[in-house]
């Protein structure tokens, strides 16, 4: 199963102008840019609320060993960017305000966090430490002293080589701090390693999508984990000849955060004629183990969930081949497409796309 959670709030913090608040911009953004050679970077704070994933999953799936957590952002507006550069994730330490600024505000508002506050600039003991950092905790800057706290061993990091700049990291270990109590969650501080970030090499802007974008593309939590059951009680199909593949009770629309199975037909497209008191067409097959599925936007052509060997596999038990649809992370009011994907025993592959959409309604 891979299913998402989205984030609660964002915003960015600009060490130029260390007293803005971005907490309603629709887009979160990286930069650094420099002013007589003095650099001056930005960070971005986000928060998930991740008593969802007790409360969803149970404790047990939640901080398996098996239980990958995985931080996705889309990018939107990357801008003289290097072709080589890492950006890294802390667990933050101390709580801050989203606020209800905006980079293009006038006058600007510092309602919120900021680089040299966590709260807003009218609470004046809530400056980020500069100095005198909890145990396990630190903080850093290249010009002016601020842009937030974090535990130093809740790094996750992922690097880019001449490749897109969504990103896709690996923060299991963050949130299974979180979720087990080790740490309090106060969200992630994304920013670029600090080489990137005192060096004199141009990174202008990359932006991404947050919170407040009025598209798909919201940053999330991806919680990874084999749901997946095999039993084999009927024969496999057989790849030699063509295989017909149908989800026999998809549903046209579905109610948001629902949980259903879908099960799958799957038997030879023409079968060997033979002397039977029934028909051949009703004779039971499955799919092989190594089968998924995957859900995309229908509209946009988007992957939502892919093709997965470990977390979208499909089921088989003594009523045939299946697989669980959970709705809780599916935006509403937006139609999506399903298709399955199987392999023979030659390791070839095979894509099944029947036009299987429905709806997620609110």
């Amino acid at each position: 199963m891979i299913q998402a959670i989205y984030n609660q709030k964002d915003t960015s913090l600009y060490e130029q102008y260390s007293l803005l608040n971005t907490g309603l911009d629709e887009m979160i953004e990286l930069q650094k840019t420099f002013v007589e050679s003095t650099p001056y970077n930005s960070r971005i704070l986000l928060k998930f609320d991740t008593s969802q994933i007790v409360s969803e999953l149970g404790g047990s799936i939640a901080t398996g060993s098996a239980t990958k957590y995985f931080l996705k952002l889309y990018v939107t507006e990357p801008y003289e960017i290097p072709v080589d550069y890492t950006l890294n994730a802390f667990a933050v330490s101390g709580s801050w305000n989203v606020g209800s600024g905006r980079y293009s505000s006038m006058p600007s508002s510092s309602d919120g966090a900021t680089w040299k506050y966590r709260l807003s600039s009218a609470a004046t003991s809530s400056a980020w430490p500069t100095s005198s950092f909890g145990a396990g905790v630190t903080g850093s800057w290249a010009t002016n002293p601020g842009g937030g706290t974090w535990y130093t061993a809740s790094v996750a990091s992922q690097s880019f080589s001449y490749q897109t700049a969504d990103v896709e990291m690996d923060v299991t270990s963050i949130v299974k701090a979180w979720v087990s109590g080790t740490l309090v969650n106060d969200g992630f501080i994304i920013k670029k390693s600090s080489t990137d970030e005192l060096s004199s090499d141009l990174f202008t802007s990359l932006k991404f999508f947050g919170k407040s974008t009025h598209t798909i593309y919201q940053p999330k939590l991806e919680i990874r984990y084999d749901d997946s059951i095999y039993h084999t009680s009927y024969s496999l199909v057989d790849y030699s000849d063509e295989v017909s593949v149908n989800l026999t009770n998809l549903q046209t629309s579905y109610a948001a955060e629902s949980k259903a199975r879908i099960n799958i037909s799957a038997r030879p497209k023409y079968p060997i004629r033979t002397f039977a008191t029934s028909s051949n067409y009703l004779d039971k097959y499955q799919l092989p183990s190594s089968s998924s599925y995957s859900i995309v936007d229908a509209h946009t052509s988007t992957v939502i969930i892919p093709f997965d060997d470990s977390y979208t596999k499909i089921s088989a038990d003594s009523n045939g081949s299946f697989f669980r649809l959970n709705t809780t992370s599916l935006p509403t009011e937006r139609y999506y497409k399903l298709l399955i994907t199987t392999k023979n025993s030659q390791g070839e592959e095979y894509i099944y796309d029947s036009n299987w959409i429905f709806k997620v309604a609110k």
